[in-house]
């Protein structure tokens, strides 16, 4: 047998073989079907979701955000207004002293703004001295004569209002020093007791006081004052001032006003 009638034989059986298969040979193999995957779909996210939960998500979102911004706008509410303007303004009675106005200045109206200078706290040449007001003067408020351009204090001693270019130191002066001196000092957030007595006892109370609270680096000092009543002590910040007899002088109520008051009016930051 020939090569040509060897490959036809092959032919005759597999053709043969395949005519004995069920359904013959002549029909192709079908395609295997896939399984459908389960789970997520196209719809995105929510798509597995009834409408009712979806608007449930929803909703809780807006309340979320509503919150989110009631809060942030009150915090956006907080009173701009400087500490320092309003400490000179706070006549509450919980602070130790007697509250005193601030003083108006040389046009003699009370400058409302934020300015850190106005006329109200002018500094004028050192040795240059402004009086106390008389008891009419106070009552009718007219602290200061503007077309004159002068002035006088509205406590005694004072406790606001224009003053020397030139502050006070703040220790245990031996000498009386200058009131528009010490309204600088007081400008600055510091403390002064003023005192009229010869009383040792009470001197010495004051001095060792006043010792304790500049060795805490606080701003606090004391002078002989004597242009107010004899016998009487006095202690002011800015817009504040206790005022008593030496009878009534104790060491914790000069430290309480301390206490409450040194550093409560600081424009400048000292």
């Amino acid at each position: 047998m020939n090569r040509r009638s060897e490959g036809r034989s092959r032919l005759e059986r597999r053709d043969e073989r395949e005519a004995r298969r069920p359904g013959g040979g002549s029909t192709p193999r079908g395609q295997r079907e896939r399984p459908t995957k389960t789970g997520a779909t196209k719809s995105g996210l929510l798509g597995g979701l009834s409408t009712g939960t979806i608007a449930g998500i929803v909703g809780a979102i807006l309340i979320a955000a509503i919150l989110i911004y009631a809060v942030l706008q009150l915090n956006n509410t907080s009173d701009p207004t400087p500490d320092w303007v309003k400490a000179q303004l706070d006549s509450s009675t919980d602070i130790a002293g007697t509250y005193v106005a601030p003083h108006p200045g040389f046009d003699n109206v009370w400058d409302s703004d934020t300015n850190p200078n106005p006329d109200d706290r002018q500094h004028v040449a050192p040795g240059t001295v402004f009086p106390i007001c008389t008891q009419a003067q106070m009552d009718a408020k007219e602290f200061a004569n503007p077309e004159a351009g002068t002035i006088c204090y509205n406590s005694n001693p004072p406790t606001s209002g224009p003053h020397s270019s030139t502050p006070q130191g703040f220790s245990n002066l031996e000498n009386p020093a200058p009131k528009e001196n010490i309204i600088h000092s007081m400008e600055h957030g510091g403390v002064y007791i003023w005192y009229n007595t010869s009383d040792p006892e009470a001197i010495k109370l004051i001095k060792d006081l006043v010792n304790d609270n500049t060795d805490r680096r606080r701003f606090v000092g004391s002078t002989i004052y004597t242009g107010m009543e004899s016998d009487t002590i006095a202690i002011t910040s800015w817009s504040r001032i206790d005022k008593f007899p030496v009878s009534e002088l104790t060491k914790d109520r000069l430290q309480d006003f301390i206490d409450d008051n040194h550093k409560r009016f600081n424009p400048e930051g000292f």
